[in-house]
């Protein structure tokens, strides 16, 4: 049955999420400590994870327009799962709440992991800027201007 499906991949999407919350709470070491190798490692899970939680979002989604076809509509509500079956989408009311709950924890992970983020890379490029400044050079009207290293050949 279509409805069974879509519980059982939702369930799995829930599993997911719980995961990634799970590693997006350890990425705050990881940024504190500049870990470069494990953010390159965390970086290819998100993108991994990002794949398999939208393949498991469309395939919900099939699954819902095979149990909508069923009954001659073209989408369904939940309302109308919990009157056409009262048990599975109740319990898929339920798996769809605790999915809504992990994406905003998730959420709510990722901004403040990109404002650490953010932080360090503001950090990195004080650092960068401290040990190979700028050349300060002036034009004929006194501005500031990008020098590049040149012999006095290359002028003539």
């Amino acid at each position: 049955m279509p409805l069974e499906a879509a519980i059982s991949l939702s369930l799995q999407l829930r599993d997911a999420l719980a995961a990634e919350v799970k590693r997006s709470r350890t990425a705050r070491g990881v940024l504190k400590a500049m870990q470069v190798e494990a953010l390159l490692l965390q970086a290819s899970e998100r993108d991994a994870f990002n794949q398999t939680s939208g393949q498991l979002s469309d395939a919900i989604a099939q699954a819902l327009g095979e149990v909508a076809a069923a009954h001659d509509q073209r989408d369904v509500t939940l309302e109308q799962l919990i009157a056409w079956y009262p048990f599975e989408a109740a319990q898929l009311g339920a798996v769809f709440g605790e999915v809504r709950a992990l994406t905003n924890a998730l959420k709510e992970l990722d901004l403040f992991n990109q404002a650490l983020a953010e932080r360090a890379l503001t950090f990195v490029r004080a650092y960068v800027s401290h040990l190979a400044p700028r050349p300060a050079a002036y034009g004929r009207r006194g501005a500031l201007v990008a020098t590049e290293a040149s012999t006095h050949s290359e002028h003539a």
